[in-house]
């Protein structure tokens, strides 16, 4: 069995729908565990759905934080197996089914399928997506010390009640990163899914992510600093790749700290590049940190301030 396990937070609307993708599921072995993380009641929307499949609600009106509310989660469920899926994120009908199947072939145990990311609320795959970006990258442990390449809500994994890996509740950003760190370092084997079963939402709203942008340094600076001396780099070449990110979160603090914009979706575009000419066994292109982040405009001669660029609207890496 496995067990599916929602945080949520003052997000009724998107629960709902995250709800309805996990009854949508081929795969019919599975019990849903809703947190509740402070925040609005969310008990009328668990109970719109269990009549259509097992769902418990573990309800909290302190909000201790998306990590806490995974480990309690953790702590209850029954399933082999266990399946993560944000409030605002879905899975397509044959998820559960193409994880399962896997993780029974391959003899593994963590799978994590393609996302689809979707700047618009979506709950089944749009015919035309070639312009949508896809999160679809082979498992590779040595770029996973350097950045993280798994969407939360595609993974399924061995349960790990009887084991000493958690969530770090201390972290507030990159805790997904983290705990896929933990299970790769306790001996978890990996594989990715050949296909698409999941959707990521990106959808631009004030958020956390949003928020994170409005300061230097940022907490994501701040929690891959504490990532990387957490775990050692993989490699020598993983260990170049590191500093090359270290350069990026300096640029990119920096323009913050001028107040200056940053592209949208800057992480991303960085992973994407670097993972291409990591896998080629390549040094990361010279070129690419000006390419997406140019650096901060000298002083005017007289000292004034800045020129500023264009403002650019946040959105999630």
């Amino acid at each position: 069995m496995i067990s599916v396990i929602i945080p949520t937070r003052d997000r009724p609307g998107p629960l709902h729908r995250a709800l309805r993708s996990v009854a949508r599921q081929t795969y019919r072995r599975f019990e849903v565990i809703v947190v509740r993380d402070g925040g609005h009641d969310v008990e009328p929307v668990v109970a719109r759905w269990q009549h259509e499949m097992p769902v418990q609600l573990l309800d909290s009106d302190t909000s201790r934080g998306v990590s806490h509310a995974r480990n309690r989660a953790i702590t209850v469920a029954r399933g082999e197996h266990i399946a993560l899926l944000d409030d605002d994120d879905v899975f397509l009908p044959d998820h559960l089914q193409a994880a399962a199947d896997a993780l029974r072939a391959r003899q593994v145990d963590t799978v994590y399928g393609q996302a689809l990311v979707s700047p618009t609320w979506i709950e089944d795959l749009p015919r035309e997506r070639a312009h949508l970006p896809c999160k679809d990258y082979a498992f590779d442990p040595a770029f996973l010390s350097v950045a993280n390449t798994i969407h939360t809500g595609a993974v399924v994994t061995r349960n790990p009640a009887d084991g000493p890996v958690r969530f770090d509740e201390t972290l507030h950003h990159c805790e997904d990163w983290d705990f896929l760190l933990a299970l790769h370092a306790a001996g978890n084997r990996f594989a990715r899914l050949d296909t698409v079963t999941s959707v990521y939402h990106q959808v631009p709203r004030p958020g956390a992510v949003q928020n994170a942008y409005q300061s230097a340094p940022t907490p994501f600076t701040r929690a891959r600093t504490l990532l990387y001396d957490r775990w050692p780099a993989a490699t020598g070449r993983a260990e170049e790749y590191r500093e090359w990110f270290r350069r990026f979160d300096h640029r990119l603090d920096t323009l913050i700290a001028h107040g200056l914009d940053v592209p949208p979706h800057v992480y991303e575009h960085a992973v994407r590049r670097l993972h291409a000419t990591f896998t080629d066994r390549r040094s990361p292109d010279p070129d690419l940190l000006n390419h997406l982040l140019a650096p901060p405009a000298p002083a005017r001669p007289n000292g004034g301030a800045l020129v500023r660029r264009p403002a650019v609207t946040h959105a999630a890496g």
